[in-house]
C-alpha cells in the first residue's frame, strides 16, 4: 500500500470520514511499519461526539472508533493535549470500565474538550 494512499486512510479514519465499520476495515489492511502518521486532535474528538449527540452515530460506534484510534501506534495526539486525548480514548474505548456511553457523557466530555486551549 502507497504511503500516501495509508495516510489518507488513517485521515479519514481520524477525521470518522465514513462508515465506521469501512474505516477501520480499511485501516488494518495498512501493513505493520509504515510511518504515514497523522495527528488526533480536540477537533477530531469533538466531531465524534457531536455525532453521538446528534444520532448520526450510535455509541457503539464511538467505543469502536476510539477502540482503533487507542491501539494504533501511526496516530499520534495533539501536542500539549496528550493526557486529555488518552483519557478520552481510554474511556471512550473501554466504557464498561467507567461509565457507559450516554448523551450526558457525551456532552461532558464535548465540554471538557472545547475547554482547553
Amino acid at each position: 500500500m502507497r504511503a500516501a494512499h495509508s495516510r489518507q486512510v488513517l485521515l479519514d479514519l481520524v477525521r470518522w470520514n465514513g462508515r465506521i465499520s469501512d474505516l477501520i476495515a480499511a485501516a488494518r489492511r495498512i501493513p505493520e511499519g509504515e510511518p504515514p502518521a497523522v495527528v488526533l486532535d480536540r477537533g477530531n474528538a469533538q466531531a465524534a461526539l457531536r455525532k453521538v449527540l446528534a444520532e448520526e452515530a450510535l455509541p457503539g460506534d464511538l467505543t469502536a472508533w476510539t477502540e482503533q484510534l487507542h491501539m494504533r501506534e501511526d496516530i499520534d495526539i495533539e501536542p500539549g493535549h496528550e493526557d486529555l486525548l488518552t483519557q478520552f480514548l481510554f474511556e471512550m474505548s473501554a466504557s464498561e470500565l467507567f461509565e457507559p456511553i450516554t448523551r450526558e457523557l457525551c456532552s461532558r466530555w464535548l465540554d471538557e474538550l472545547c475547554a482547553t486551549t
